[in-house]
């Protein structure tokens, strides 16, 4: 579905001298480009001093290997010294307080924040870091670097868009209408991308993917687009949270050329149930689903039941209610054995219900992790692979789609039409031998197809035909 077109959001001029901004700062702009931020290009810190608020001996490492490092959950103080004409630091989860020269402020948001620096002389620097039961590590998107500012439409920055999903918000790490974007240094903007789509956990933000530096690191390489929507808080991705993940890519789309079958979709927890259940839903958008454990089935008597009252709440997001539409969309699940918060067994029914049905599904199973984003960092550079890689079909033979909400009605050029409201429709059509078959129909009025369907020539029309005993459908060829 698309969506009317996105507003361009473009970071302002850098402050007066002294002041500080985050790469998030946003004024709107009427034309549909990709909205630019200030990033700093110079040194990157390679060794810092770490302490934590428990007291622990102060430690001195590689940046770059605080992110495989297992912590305690505690605030730690990161230390450091920058020369420069401004410094950038990176996003973090969560990134607290910053110091320079003793001297303590907020950064606004979770995103990279840039500060001019006094003088050219070496500063000492000082970040806060709160270190989650979560993550178990501190997790930040790149080294702390120092150099010359320059706006720029590369790297982070976040993307505006319409979106009437403000009132759906839950909790406070909710920002409708925005979308964090990664571009990679020296892309060619006229060539269209592979894009990643990640989805985040519960408690998380648009910003916590921005946080893993694999991940960035990783699209450099690759050349690849990443797009990190807000979930509007913990959402457990219902259909406004689903929408605001649709509208941030159709926004996208509209500022910098977009591969449409080589866009993939992934998440973590919640934004492992989120991934699946979008990608599901939309099965013609994405060519590859990941959910790093995520929920199969939700228990209404649980934890959800604030959002999710009953159990037809509930079966409009389950993604195993709508299994049939994975038919042409791999699906990749990666769970840990000692999971409490979410147990693998949530897997490992998604895992059945794809391999009874044949469909491509790959099943990663870590003895060594329970709930924690370690086991996501683990297999970063597997996904970005995975992402820069797959294609998803463009006119398969055959289409299944069940719909369980009046707006889902199809994918692949199928479109159905219920004849009740209520209840969910189920769809399933394959061009064989020369003949278009109806091979399953539940709660169809009639079917609608777009030219091109089930990779037909052109002025090919076949007509339909039920298979057995099933009732028939009228079947119209869309002009």
């Amino acid at each position: 579905m698309r969506h009317p077109i996105a507003l361009a959001l473009v970071a302002g001029a850098l402050a007066a001298a002294g002041e500080g901004r985050a790469a998030g700062s946003v004024v709107p702009v009427a034309k549909a480009e990709l909205p630019t931020a200030l990033h700093v290009y110079g040194a990157a810190v390679e060794t810092v001093t770490v302490t934590s608020s428990k007291g622990d001996v102060p430690l001195s490492v590689p940046f770059k290997s605080l992110s495989t490092r297992v912590l305690e959950p505690a605030t730690y103080t990161v230390r450091f010294s920058v020369q420069g004409e401004s410094l950038e630091l990176p996003p973090c989860n969560v990134r607290g307080r910053v110091s320079i020269d003793g001297k303590w402020i907020d950064p606004p948001n979770g995103g990279p924040f840039v500060r001019k620096l006094p003088d050219d002389k070496p500063h000492d620097v000082a970040m806060e870091v709160r270190v989650s039961e979560y993550e178990r590590r501190i997790a930040c998107g790149f080294a702390p670097r120092a150099g010359l500012p320059q706006d720029s439409r590369e790297e982070l920055r976040i993307l505006g868009f319409e979106s009437p999903n403000g009132n759906a918000c839950k909790g406070k790490s909710c920002s409708p209408g925005q979308a964090v974007v990664f571009v990679p240094r020296a892309h060619d903007d006229k060539k269209p991308a592979a894009v990643l789509v990640g989805v985040h956990p519960w408690n998380g933000s648009m910003w916590t993917y921005a946080a893993y530096a694999e991940l960035l690191a990783g699209a450099q390489e690759k050349d690849m687009l990443l797009l990190f929507p807000s979930g509007l808080g913990n959402s457990l991705y219902t259909a406004p949270a689903e929408d605001e993940t649709m509208r941030a890519l159709a926004a996208l789309e509209t500022m910098v050329p977009v591969d449409r079958q080589r866009v993939s979709i992934f998440g973590a927890s919640m934004g492992g149930q989120g991934a699946t259940t979008i990608g599901f839903h939309h099965p013609d958008r994405f060519a590859t689903i990941t959910s790093f454990f995520g929920d199969a089935r939700f228990d209404v008597k649980g934890y959800v039941r604030s959002l999710l009252p009953d159990e037809a709440a509930a079966h409009r997001v389950n993604p195993i209610d709508v299994i049939e539409n994975a038919r042409h969309t791999p699906l990749w699940l990666i769970h840990g054995e000692q999971d409490k918060t979410s147990p693998i067994v949530q897997s490992q029914l998604l895992y059945a219900a794809m391999s009874e049905r044949n469909y491509k599904v790959k099943f990663d199973k870590d003895p060594k992790y329970g709930h924690h984003g370690a086991l996501v960092q683990k297999h970063l550079v597997a996904l970005v692979e995975l992402a820069a890689t797959a294609r998803a079909p463009a006119h398969p033979t055959r289409v299944s789609y069940k719909s369980v909400r009046p707006g889902d009605t199809g994918a692949y050029g199928v479109r159905l039409v219920r004849e009740r409201a209520s209840g969910d429709a189920l769809v399933d059509v394959e061009y064989v031998a020369g003949r278009l078959r109806l091979k399953a129909v539940s709660n169809v009025k009639e079917l609608y197809f777009k030219r091109g369907s089930f990779g037909l020539k052109e002025g090919q029309e076949p007509d339909l035909v039920p298979d057995g005993p099933l009732p028939a459908v009228p079947a119209h060829w869309e002009p």
